[in-house]
């Protein structure tokens, strides 16, 4: 079971780490801007004509949509006018305060306007236009004619994808252009065409509420009929101000990436050590691999430990309540217990307490003999009858766990289970996974070096094939455990076949008190008592058997341990009653489907 759940846990990080993550970073985002388009045609009397091209990504249903803009220098926005592609149709706003569907309405101040649309916008992409234009654009000096304006405000309060800012001059051929940016330049590229008289500025994104400004200069010739005139010379000092900034800005950007340069290898160096140091680990302390058994042979030789021990050797898991069955025959055996049958009744029994030392520190003795049954004793009826009742059966659920749960730290402590290896491989599960959310965060770090990526992806890969396989081949038991393994192995092939074995010879070895229990633990006390009856006379299995729990022979033909079992499973986990399926309980649940049948008829 354990196995089954760390393989899974394997399929679950890596399926996390292929699918979840670009997806959890997708489904992070809400709404956005995908494209920002703006044109900004230059006219010979300095104002400015705009074109906004913008195409929303809502992440749910809006009524209202509004472009902030900044005005600061710039006398005034008018001729605004707004349409919105949605779907294949095309619509054209109305200007108005009606706040109606399909409408917009401007606000201006000194520094700032808005521009509102109205309608009932879904989760489609929505392509809006806006067009305006702005008096008082350009201010002409004597030597030079300048735009600086804040293109994006940071009023905007969501991030922009595929950004473009063009600027078109009224002339061509200009004699100079310059440009300088300011915001988020890490993604910007600018192209300046003279002949074109024209300025192309272009960012792959930008973040909410960061802007982005333009400061432009050119030819005062440019917008000849321009009124916004300074009568003075700034062209050098314009120039020598943002040559000072952009000097400042590229140190800065530059030191910004020689650090994140020198923190994204010193990342990779240190997943890249510590993938190398667990590698080492794995060398050093290798995950112990099965190797193959010898063949099953017939044996006798019932091991030191008692059954119920030897389930969870076999199984390496908590016991059944089958383990519970053999448990009671041994507490026989001891005689702190009785079982008999119940008078006139061939398909119930009873278990009565005869030494109470037995009830100490035992949560399940307890309720079965106090609560469960009457006057020290328990059967199958009081069991069905108190386990009606939902409390009650977690109460009784509950109590057998804690008695599954010490049976499995006893057998543990015998030293089968190879615990100092168990430990090593969890730190080696452990290590590998804590590796990969920080080699996703270095694969993401290094996207534009693909090599660098595709080579950790294949290095990740390679690490979980190769715990995968070594955890799936593990061998989670001792030198101690495999050989007592190999002998309850040898056991139960001989308790399954013992019906067509003469037991005479090995009369000695079989006719033990110990044999019953452990032929209930694998599931084969059927055949057991069958052959036991078949090799030797009542009397002398009486002498052996009697003053233990002789009276499960007469029982069913050994109906009890798959009576017992059924009733314990169906008081404390009814929906599991299918997992009791070795050939004493599919016995008895054929004769109870046969009697179910017979009673119908």
């Amino acid at each position: 079971m354990k196995r089954k759940k760390l393989t899974w846990l394997f399929c679950l990080f890596f399926a996390a780490f292929f699918f979840l993550v670009p997806a959890v970073a997708h489904a992070s985002a809400k709404d956005d801007i995908g494209k920002y388009d703006v044109t900004v045609n230059i006219l010979k009397n300095g104002d400015a004509k705009v074109t906004h091209e913008i195409t929303y990504n809502l992440s749910k249903k809006a009524h209202q949509l509004t472009l902030p803009q900044s005005i600061s220098g710039i006398d005034d926005v008018y001729a605004v006018s707004v349409s919105v592609v949605s779907g294949s149709k095309k619509i054209r706003l109305k200007q108005g305060t009606s706040h109606k569907k399909n409408t917009f309405e401007t606000k201006q101040t000194n520094k700032n306007s808005e521009i509102t649309t109205y309608g009932n916008y879904g989760t489609d992409p929505l392509k809006f236009t806006y067009v305006y234009k702005l008096r008082g654009f350009v201010t002409n000096y004597k030597d030079c004619a300048e735009v600086n304006w804040r293109v994006i405000s940071n009023n905007l309060t969501v991030p922009q994808r595929n950004v473009g800012i063009h600027f078109v001059l009224p002339q061509k051929n200009v004699r100079f252009l310059r440009i300088w940016n300011h915001g988020n330049l890490d993604t910007a590229k600018t192209n300046v065409s003279f002949s074109k008289g024209k300025v192309d500025v272009s960012l792959k994104q930008n973040p909410a509420h960061q802007s982005l400004r333009c400061h432009l200069l050119f030819p005062e010739t440019v917008t000849s009929k321009n009124k916004k005139i300074v009568k003075q010379h700034s062209k050098e000092q314009i120039e020598a101000i943002e040559d000072k900034k952009l000097e400042r800005s590229v140190q800065q950007r530059e030191k910004k990436q020689s650090t994140y340069r020198l923190i994204r290898f010193v990342w990779l160096g240190t997943v890249i050590f510590s993938i190398f140091l667990w590698f080492i680990y794995l060398i050093k302390h290798p995950i112990k691999q099965k190797i193959a058994m010898p063949d099953l042979e017939y044996s006798y030789d019932l091991p030191k430990y008692p059954a119920e021990f030897a389930e969870v050797i076999l199984t390496n898991d908590k016991p059944t309540p089958r383990a519970f069955a053999a448990y009671l025959l041994e507490l026989a055996f001891e005689k702190k217990v009785t079982i008999e049958t119940v008078p006139n009744s061939k398909n119930d029994f009873y278990v009565k307490l005869v030494d109470k030392s037995i009830l100490h520190g035992n949560e399940l003795l307890k309720m079965l003999f106090g609560r469960v049954g009457k006057k020290g004793r328990f059967t199958l009826k009081d069991l069905e009858s108190f386990s009606q009742n939902d409390k009650q059966r977690l109460r009784l659920s509950s109590a057998f766990d804690k008695w599954a749960e010490n049976i499995l730290k006893r057998a543990k402590n015998t030293g089968y289970y190879d615990q100092q290896g168990e430990k090593r491989t969890r730190v080696a599960i452990i290590w590998c996974i804590a590796n990969i959310p920080f080699a996703v965060a270095c694969i993401c770090m290094f996207l534009d070096k693909l090599s660098i990526a595709i080579l950790l992806v294949i290095l990740i890969i390679f690490c979980g094939f190769l715990l995968s396989r070594l955890y799936r081949n593990r061998e989670t038991y001792t030198a101690s455990g495999i050989a007592t393994r190999y002998r309850l192995l040898c056991l139960k092939k001989t308790f399954e076949d013992i019906r067509r074995m003469n037991l005479e010879p090995v009369k000695d070895k079989i006719l033990h008190e110990q044999l019953v229990p452990y032929s209930i633990v694998f599931g084969s006390s059927r055949n057991t008592i069958k052959a036991l009856k078949t090799n030797f006379p009542a009397k002398r299995l009486q002498i052996v058997f009697e003053s233990y729990y002789f009276p499960v022979f007469i029982f069913s033909d050994g109906d009890y341990a798959a009576s017992l079992s059924e009733g314990l499973m169906n008081a404390i986990a009814p929906k599991k009653i299918d997992k009791l399926n070795t050939n004493d309980d599919l016995s008895i649940k054929f004769k109870k489907n046969l009697l179910k049948k017979l009673k119908k008829k």
